[in-house]
């Protein structure tokens, strides 16, 4: 066959049509720009006797890499756009490559029989079977390629998938217990961070974690089987390794956080939180009185801040050291330093502790990335839920130069713990560790670091979020300011502070609805039906009301709230 023109595109030839390969296209083939980040990961991943399915063949570059490999047994690859079989055939006529690729016309699906619409636009590469995101040219209707039957009559070992957006909840079902490794291309822009997030939780339930070279922020992700599943498992869901009903254990310090505890507490325990120990010093509030009454219910171990007794002002860090001779650490599995305007967010299961823990296999420590919310534009303190006051928050897709977030971290106690840390532990350096990341992932950086407290947190939260909620109000915040830092006396917090955190465009994290039922069930039983403890919230909120009323004619809250609401009060992502 004669070409008016042929492009070669790291090592492949492929037919020069304009009609097809448009300007936006044809700069990147030229430069070697165009997959080259699928087509470097196939080059390096592909192993003899490999067999190759691919969902999405573009104009045929993928596939011809992966048939131009000798040792490669099989490839076979679905596109749905008919008006690029054509263009395929060429691609591989002239690699030579034709009787090595299995090339077929379909609609990747769940399910099989009945033709499906698929929508044919002018650029080859935004064709797809949805009709909403752009104008289309027309509707064709292509046959359904059913995964399961694909699955079972190819059994790859490897997957390239690149079909805009239909690759969420492809995999949810399907049996993957012959593939090695996927290529996966994510379009959050068809179905947003939420879709990202499904995706790879469905992947992790198969057995599969992103891959640990994978580039920060890209769109093209790799999967690799999780090493300790075991050969032919499908779900590779991970053997029970934690205790029947682990202990876990968080401590924490407080001051002046009367209105937020008992929902703090409550989501807390709802998610399988079983031990709290809660520090406190100079409470003006209430805070204390109402931490007596949980530990004489059982609920809370309350103790003063032991720096108070040996005059230090460093809270925070003299308490963790004390946290590690109680009796409550002793008995614990599991331990967490987190705050009471911090909750986890478990987005795997129901949203249990444990629910995350069969997902994510054995770990020594689990790093998780903290979400801010902002304000979310409320002036006046009032009481209720945190988490229904605050939706939003900034994106869990940031640039790199917002993507710099604090973690804090479950922590397995064992003879690898050196010391407890309020954001990370120390773990023995000598001994060999398993520490993940909020998606599963490997983490070296905090090991190998010991002076980071926080990561670049893009595509750390697939299975658990820190949600933060640092400011809360305006006028929150200002009683926050008059605290001063409960980790150490004297630390004043900053407007700075306000305008890093203020950010509430997004509201993406969302709990699990059982474990919303669950900690409002538990709140309900243990906490609304104690009168005696209500009152002593109630007087905690009026405290709070009324300290805001000495405070807000004071020149230096006048001045405060005048910056914030002329350099900060508009929300971003």
């Amino acid at each position: 066959m004669n070409y008016m023109s042929v492009i070669e595109t790291q090592g492949v030839k492929i037919p020069f049509d304009p009609r097809i390969i448009t300007p936006k296209i044809e700069r990147p083939m030229r430069n070697n720009r165009y997959e080259s980040g699928e087509v470097a990961s196939l080059r390096e991943l592909l192993e003899p006797g490999d067999r190759v399915l691919e969902f999405g063949a573009g104009v045929g570059l993928c596939s011809t890499v992966a048939a131009l490999n000798a040792d490669v047994a099989q490839v076979v690859t679905i596109e749905a756009n008919p008006t690029m079989i054509p263009v395929i055939r060429q691609t591989y006529e002239l690699n030579g490559v034709v009787d090595r690729v299995d090339l077929r016309n379909g609609v990747v699906s769940t399910q099989s029989g009945a033709d499906i619409p698929f929508y044919v636009r002018g650029d080859f590469w935004a064709s797809s079977m949805e009709p909403d995101s752009r104008p289309y040219q027309r509707v064709e209707q292509v046959p359904a390629a059913s995964i399961h039957d694909l699955m079972e009559e190819i059994r790859p070992t490897m997957i390239l998938c690149d079909i805009e957006g239909a690759e969420l909840g492809l995999f949810d079902e399907a049996d993957l217990s012959s593939v090695r490794t996927l290529i996966l291309e994510l379009h959050p822009k068809v179905y947003g961070d939420e879709g990202v997030g499904k995706i790879t939780r469905a992947l992790r339930t198969r057995g599969f974690a992103r891959a640990e070279g994978n580039v920060v922020g890209s769109s093209v992700q790799i999967f690799n089987r999780i090493e300790d599943c075991a050969d032919g498992q499908d779900a590779a869901m991970p053997a029970k390794w934690y205790t029947p009903d682990p202990k876990v254990l968080i401590t924490t310090c407080m001051k002046d956080e009367g209105p937020f505890i008992l929902e703090w507490l409550a989501w807390h325990r709802a998610l399988g939180v079983t031990d709290f120990v809660v520090f406190t010093n100079h409470c003006s509030d209430g805070t204390d009185a109402l931490l007596d009454h949980l530990q004489a219910r059982g609920e809370v171990t309350h103790l003063p801040n032991p720096a108070l007794a040996v005059d230090r002002t460093s809270f925070q860090p003299v308490a963790l050291a004390y946290t590690q001779h109680l009796q409550q650490f002793k008995g614990a599995d599991f331990v967490i330093s987190m705050d009471v305007d911090e909750f986890l967010n478990i987005r795997v299961g129901e949203g249990r502790l444990t629910d995350l823990f069969d997902v994510t296999g054995s770990f020594d420590a689990l790093s998780v990335s903290e979400l801010n919310h902002g304000s979310n534009s409320k002036i006046a303190f009032e009481p209720g839920f945190v988490r229904d006051q605050f939706p939003g928050h900034e994106s869990e897709r940031p640039g790199k130069w917002r993507a710099q977030r604090g973690v804090k971290t479950i922590t397995r106690l064992s003879g690898r713990l050196a010391r407890l840390r309020n954001h990370r532990p120390n773990l023995v350096k000598d001994q060999e560790t398993r520490w993940l990341d909020g998606s599963g992932n490997i983490l070296k950086d905090l090991h190998e670091d010991e002076t980071l407290n926080g990561l670049d947190a893009r595509g750390r939260y697939d299975l658990v979020v820190l949600d933060h909620y640092p400011l809360r109000s305006l006028e929150s915040f200002f009683i926050k300011t008059v605290r001063g830092d409960v980790v150490a006396a004297n630390k004043q917090v900053s407007l700075r502070y306000w305008r890093l955190r203020n950010r509430a465009a997004d509201t993406t994290s969302r709990a699990h609805p059982a474990q919303e039922a669950a900690a409002q069930a538990y709140y309900d039983q243990h906490f609304a039906s104690d009168p005696e403890l209500m009152a002593i919230h109630d007087r905690a909120c009026a405290w709070h009301r009324d300290k805001v009323r000495e405070i807000s004619n004071q020149d230096e809250f006048k001045t405060r709230r005048a910056w914030i609401m002329e350099n900060a009060w508009e929300e971003s992502a």
